[in-house]
């Protein structure tokens, strides 16, 4: 089977959305470690009943870093899953300490000083890094379970959840991670300002996005925003879609500005300097800070924001229950490397379990429960996408499943900005200010040249 083909067949059956993982870029709630119990349940959490036969006696605590907050609904899911597994085996405990994104700044000095920890989400910042600490999956994955119906890991998960974290990680022997809550790259819109609009189809080119704010602008909204923490997102996509993801992580490394003088740099800004004049982007766009932008497409003022398949769940207490999502690629730009069709930037969250665990059944057990189909159902309920082979989409991204079975080729996000983290902050700036209409094209290349020489 040739190696296109392989991965087509990945990431149509697997790549499934992400609400969250749009995620918040920071921890919203930095002072809340709490045991599971803390959040209040919702209202279908796992079945804590015991049923059939009894199961095999387990004991002790499990310590569990997470990446979400107490107080989103991914972390309200998951103090549910925990505080089922606790009722299914009652010698159990598990205590979470809910870290929030600030998981990528504290986990590794965590792990380096020897701290408690049994199981973790683990960060995709760190790529390879953590791999020592993680404990190689290979054969847990692979032994049945009871709370799978008798299945094993590798029967019941998606072919991503075990292939995206080696990517991720690019740790390609064993399996020191399995994924959930699948996520994508795109454009998400609201699909009632489309409607009003009188938007057909979704745009596959810069120019049909071009079109298609016009009208947007035209029917009273706002076309397009983002916010300070994705603003490389939209902007550096546009560079890989011009010239390549290869291309644009030399760019990010280039330390002589010569290269941010290439044309291909000019052409960019003058694209988005057009669309700043056109008036496309939010008024707010210059200011924005996380989650302003993106609240703003919840309220129905902003049709579109280019960010993870997890921006509903972020804003579904703003959206409501009625709001419609759709969502389309990052359009193919003229001259081009004709991305849109079947190529995005895409990935999993992970979960490890600490090499250094003093319970590994306890542990494994724990990670199977996760990927049942009851906690798969609370998860979906908090709007995070199915890990499951036989599992279900959330609502509100029903309308979205077609464009994830179209990808076959997995890019980085930013198109490969973030791979220099001293110049994404500078990129972000410069093309924040670009389009607010702060400065002009021909300014933003000589900021980034002479940032880059620095």
């Amino acid at each position: 089977m040739s190696k296109k083909r392989r991965l087509a067949m990945i990431l149509s059956t697997a790549l499934i959305l992400t609400v969250a993982a749009c995620g918040s870029p920071s921890n919203s709630n930095p002072n809340s470690n709490a045991n599971s119990s803390s959040p209040a349940p919702a209202s279908s959490e796992p079945s804590s009943e015991p049923s059939g036969e009894p199961e095999p006696s387990l004991q002790g605590e499990l310590v569990f870093w997470t990446m979400w907050n107490d107080t989103e609904p991914q972390g309200e899911a998951w103090a549910d899953v925990a505080k089922a597994f606790e009722a299914k085996y009652p010698g159990t405990k598990i205590t979470i300490n809910w870290s929030g994104r600030d998981l990528s700044k504290t986990l590794k000095p965590a792990l380096e000083s020897g701290q408690r920890i049994d199981i973790f989400d683990y960060p995709t910042q760190y790529g390879g890094q953590l791999g020592s600490y993680a404990l190689d999956l290979s054969d847990i994955i692979a032994q049945p379970f009871d709370v799978l119906g008798g299945k094993s890991l590798t029967d019941v998960l998606l072919p991503s959840m075990l292939e995206t974290p080696k990517k991720q990680t690019d740790i390609w022997d064993g399996q020191v991670a399995v994924g959930y809550k699948p996520w994508l790259n795109l454009f998400m819109y609201n699909v009632k300002a489309f409607e009003e609009a009188g938007i057909t189809s979704a745009p596959k080119t810069w120019q049909e996005l071009d079109e298609a704010s016009a009208k947007l602008k035209a029917a009273g909204y706002s076309p397009i925003t983002f916010d300070d923490a994705y603003a490389h997102w939209i902007s550096g996509t546009y560079l890989q879609r011009l010239k390549g993801q290869d291309w644009v992580i030399e760019l990010a490394a280039d330390t002589t500005g010569d290269k941010w003088r290439d044309p291909a740099v000019l052409e960019f800004a003058k694209a988005f300097e057009d669309f700043a004049k056109k008036g496309y982007f939010d008024a707010n766009v210059g200011g924005n800070k996380w989650p302003s932008g993106q609240m703003d497409v919840g309220s129905g003022k902003v049709a579109m924001y280019f960010n993870l398949t997890g921006l509903p769940v972020e804003v579904k207490d703003v959206a409501g229950p009625d709001f419609k999502w759709g969502a389309f690629n990052y359009p193919d730009v003229t001259d081009g490397q004709n991305f849109a069709a079947n190529a995005a930037a895409a990935g999993a969250t992970m979960t490890a379990i600490n090499s250094k665990t003093e319970n590994t059944a306890l542990a494994a057990e724990f990670l199977a429960f996760m990927h049942s189909a009851e906690s798969d159902a609370r998860f979906v309920e908090a709007g995070m996408t199915t890990s499951l082979k036989d599992g279900n989409w959330p609502a509100e991204l029903a309308d979205v499943k077609p464009v994830f079975d179209d990808i076959n080729v997995i890019l980085q996000t930013g198109g490969g900005i973030e791979s220099n983290p001293e110049i994404k902050p500078v990129f972000s700036e410069n093309f924040i200010k670009l389009a607010a209409g702060q400065i002009s094209a021909e300014e933003f290349v000589d900021n980034m040249a002479s940032a880059a020489k620095q």
